[in-house]
């Protein structure tokens, strides 16, 4: 199975997106490290879902998963982490309607 992060930019019906995918144990192993160091929203997000962040939300994700990846917890997964943040940061920095879903499939 799969965890899917994807942030859409624009109108509902005529958005643009930018996504990436992880392993459903990737996605496990950064919420068991998330909540290890009190992040509260990422860790939130083992709750079932789908979840749906808007654009200041999903700047608070980025910085958490920055954190994360400073706390070299999970240095196998750098790449994964990287790729996240920066969909999230994606979200963020639109300067039009944009928000962020997270759901697994």
């Amino acid at each position: 199975m799969t965890v899917e992060i994807r942030a859409f930019r624009g109108p509902r019906k005529a958005s643009v997106y930018r996504d990436h995918v992880l392993r459903e144990g990737t996605f496990a192993r950064i919420l068991t490290a998330a909540d290890k160091e009190r992040f509260a929203l990422l860790s939130s997000l083992g709750q079932p879902g789908p979840h749906e962040l808007d654009k200041a939300a999903s700047m608070r994700l980025a910085e958490q998963l920055n954190q994360l990846r400073a706390s070299g917890a999970l240095v196998d997964i750098d790449d994964d982490l990287v790729a996240v943040a920066e969909v999230a940061r994606w979200c963020a920095h639109a300067g039009e309607e944009a928000w962020l879903r997270i759901e697994g499939s």
